[in-house]
């Protein structure tokens, strides 16, 4: 899916203006805890999918899918994507990953973000991306599939069940070799990922691209720990997703381009995740801000 240019829109002049944004940002709570709910426990009778009913993308065959494929905890993906997926093809990962999805409705950055996304790697052909917020590794596969020849990620996640799935996943894709994964916050992390960075780049460099998808509320705090630590310098792209919804708190307005710290761009995207608790929900318009830093 290309990014049109009426999509990306610079942040002063963007529809979604800077009070909207902070109007979504101060009203997070409730999807964040339904969103985190959905993650940590996944399998769980809260989160049990009995039929169709489970997502509305779901294929008619779904009963016997459930049968064959229960999903308890996250390493559950595993033997699906070895069943529906090529090792040492990335995109047959993403493809397996997708079609899980519809019967197993759960975070990821979606299709049409993960697009958007790739278009600002590509413009900028990073020689480092650290990413924090990896969970099961469908972002941390796109991203490192379509490195430059030395290019290295390093990717942070804080639960050890995402972590360990990401591993295997990027392992199956045969990308382990450009991505490492490590299992801490992204405030525990800030020293070793300086030490990736200068093992790459070199001293004084910085990270060509940092991306953020964990902790909304941390979006800003772990920022400025990067940006104190020299590991965000000038030069250095931001992505973060979800700005306007569920929203981060203070985000927008921090790397808003009139505050000379940033030069900042929105890229508007409906939020990736298909609810399956209300049948009522309608999906929230959202974007992903890239500031690169001043």
């Amino acid at each position: 899916m290309r990014t049109s240019a009426a999509a990306t829109t610079p942040v002063a002049a963007s529809q979604c203006s800077t009070s909207n944004a902070r109007e979504s940002a101060r009203q997070p709570s409730r999807a964040l805890r339904r969103r985190d709910f959905t993650l940590d426990v996944v399998g769980l009778a809260a989160f049990a999918f009995a039929g169709p009913r489970a997502s509305r993308a779901a294929p008619i065959d779904s009963g016997d899918f459930y049968a064959k494929w229960p999903y308890s905890k996250p390493g559950d993906i595993i033997p699906f994507v070895e069943a529906n997926a090529t090792r040492g093809d990335p995109a047959s990962v993403l493809k397996a990953y997708d079609l899980w999805r519809e019967y197993y409705p759960q975070y990821s950055l979606g299709n049409e973000k993960t697009a958007k996304y790739a278009e600002v790697l590509r413009a900028r052909d990073p020689m480092t991306v650290v990413e924090i917020g990896t969970f099961l590794g469908y972002s941390a596969i796109s991203t490192a599939s379509g490195l430059r020849d030395g290019g290295r990620m390093m990717c942070i996640e804080f639960e050890p069940r995402h972590a360990d799935v990401a591993r295997w996943a990027l392992d199956f894709a045969s990308l382990s070799d450009k991505v490492t994964v490590v299992t801490a916050a992204g405030s525990a992390a800030v020293g070793t990922v300086k030490d990736f960075v200068e093992a790459v780049s070199g001293q004084g460099v910085g990270v060509d691209v940092l991306f953020l998808d964990h902790a909304k509320e941390r979006y800003l705090p772990d920022l400025k720990l990067y940006e104190d630590a020299g590991v965000v310098v000038r030069g250095t792209t931001v992505v973060a997703d979800n700005v306007i919804y569920p929203g981060a708190p203070g985000w927008l307005e921090y790397v808003d381009s009139a505050a000379g710290r940033y030069d900042t761009r929105l890229i508007e995207a409906m939020f990736e995740y298909d609810q399956v608790w209300n049948e009522n929900w309608e999906s929230q318009k959202d974007a992903l801000s890239v500031s690169v830093k001043l």
